[in-house]
Formats: structure tokens, C-alpha cells, sequence
């Protein structure tokens, strides 16, 4: 799940807020793009992927959360691999943090951003769904505490739970999430994709109930422009768990992601780690 939303990222970041004309003349799926604005992003994933990391591996070792944990996750995943990609605000907060309870006493965290929703599929994987909303709500509260920041970390956490635990084949994805939630959302894609909570979560879930094919996904939610990285991410993240989806992709989207000491084979490790905890 997570080298496959490491290669949305990467590939979605060579078209990040580009103009349409741009993706639409280079979304092929044969080669990665540099980053528009940071050139080292280049066959490398972003902080969508590294703060999924951090959660997933704090998933592995804590049972008990809370905001400073998380938040000392956060900063520690980040200073042993500091990449580009996050916001001056998140960026900054947690280059001048030694810990979490620094990371809390910085960071402005009245954000509606999608921050809290990019980083929160591996809280899929609970069992418990109660327990899921409770630490979907922690980890979001850490840099995103509004209602939007909450909600939408929530939506994608259970879309992964909907399909990890064949809930559904994607048709009745919406009914889950509403009744869940006790919401009463039709979900919908508009272009080019915000890079909000609510506009985020709303074209993933339109485009993974829909999906049948990863191929198929990640061209078409960049072609939608916009967070294309953070959507890419997302919805391969989902879709490594939807049963009736075809999961081939083009080779050199494995073969040339980054594996360094926090690249590809260390995402696969993170992946097995969490598949045998949470079988």
C-alpha cells in the first residue's frame, strides 16, 4: 500500500499545480516529471508519503495515542530524511522542532488543508472502527484541528478499511462513509483538484469507487490537475486493497522510484510489517 502510494506521489509531483495543457501533453505513464517548483523532487516520493511513514510506523509500535506522540513521530521521520514537498508552515515548524511538544507549541493547526487525509490510510488497517476514528482525530489534530482537517482523514481511513476488509466492491462505498460518519455527502470530482480537505477526499472517493484499474486511476486523477500528488497517492494507496481492480502498472514506476535508505525496499518492509500485524 504504501510503495504504491509512494509511486502516485512521485509520479503526481511532476504535475502538481502544472497547467492543464502541460499534463495533458506529458501524463503518459512512461516517465517520472520533475516538480514544477522543487527540481530534486524527481523520481522521489514527497511529505505525503513521509508522513504516511510516520504513521505506519508509529501503528506498529505504540497501541496508545495521543498528540504529542504522534507529533514526535512526526518530526523524527522528518529530521532523518528531510525532503521537500510540505508547506512553509508544516516545513517550517518541523525543521525548528526538537520533539513533538515543540512541533505543537509552532505549528499553527487551524489548517482545512488536506495535510491530515494524505497521511491517514495506514489507519485503515484497525479493526476497530471506533478505534480508527479516535486515532484518525489525533494525528489530525497534531497540524489540522478543524472539522475538515478531522473529517477527511477519517473518509480515507475507512475507504482503505471498506476494501481491506471486503466491505464492498466500491458501489456502496458513499453509503458506508455517510452512515459512518452520519454525513450526508455526494461525492463529486472538480477540476483542477483543491488542496482542501473536503475537495480532496471528494474526488479520491468518487474516483476509487469507480476505479478497475491502478493504470487507469493514476492517469486519469492527474489528468483532473491540481494536488495531483496527494490524489495519485490516495487513491493508489485504496486501490492496492480493492479486489475487482486490476493492479498492474508500468514497470518504471517501480523500477526507477528512489531506493535509498528511505526509498523503495524500505516502503516494502513498512508494507509486509504492517500486512502480518494486521492480517
Amino acid at each position: 500500500m504504501i510503495l504504491e502510494a509512494a509511486i502516485g506521489d512521485a509520479y503526481g509531483a511532476g504535475f502538481e499545480f502544472r497547467d492543464l495543457d502541460f499534463i495533458s501533453q506529458n501524463n503518459n505513464l512512461t516517465h517520472y516529471h520533475k516538480h514544477g517548483l522543487y527540481t530534486e523532487i524527481y523520481k522521489r516520493y514527497t511529505d505525503d508519503t513521509q508522513m504516511a511513514i510516520a504513521i505506519s510506523e508509529l501503528l506498529l509500535e505504540e497501541e496508545n495515542w495521543n498528540e504529542i506522540k504522534v507529533a514526535d513521530k512526526f518530526v523524527e521521520v522528518f529530521h532523518r530524511d528531510k525532503r521537500r514537498g510540505y508547506s512553509d508552515r508544516v516545513y517550517n515548524a518541523l525543521d525548528a522542532s526538537k520533539n513533538g511538544s515543540d512541533f505543537i507549541k509552532i505549528i499553527n493547526n487551524g489548517s482545512n488543508g488536506n495535510g491530515s487525509a494524505m497521511r491517514a490510510y495506514g489507519i485503515g488497517y484497525l479493526k476497530n472502527i471506533d478505534q480508527l476514528m479516535d486515532f484518525c482525530e489525533i494525528q489530525a489534530k497534531t497540524s489540522h484541528h478543524t472539522t475538515e482537517g478531522i473529517s477527511c482523514a477519517k473518509r480515507i481511513a475507512l475507504a482503505v478499511h471498506y476494501f481491506k476488509y471486503n466491505l464492498g466492491d466500491g458501489s456502496n462505498l458513499t453509503a458506508f462513509l455517510n452512515e459512518t460518519l452520519k454525513e450526508n455527502e455526494t461525492y463529486r470530482i472538480t477540476s483542477p483538484i483543491d488542496m482542501h480537505g473536503y475537495p480532496t477526499t471528494q474526488a479520491v472517493i468518487k474516483i476509487v469507487s469507480e476505479a478497475t484499474s491502478m493504470n487507469d486511476c493514476l492517469k486519469t486523477s492527474i489528468g483532473y490537475g491540481g494536488d495531483t500528488d496527494t490524489v495519485a497517492a490516495l487513491c493508489m494507496a485504496i486501490l492496492s486493497h480493492k479486489q475487482n481492480c486490476d493492479k498492474v502498472l508500468p514497470s518504471f514506476l517501480y523500477e526507477e522510484l528512489e531506493n535509498d535508505t528511505f526509498g523503495k525496499d524500505f516502503l516494502i518492509k513498512l508494507d509486509l510489517a504492517l500486512l502480518n500485524k494486521f492480517k
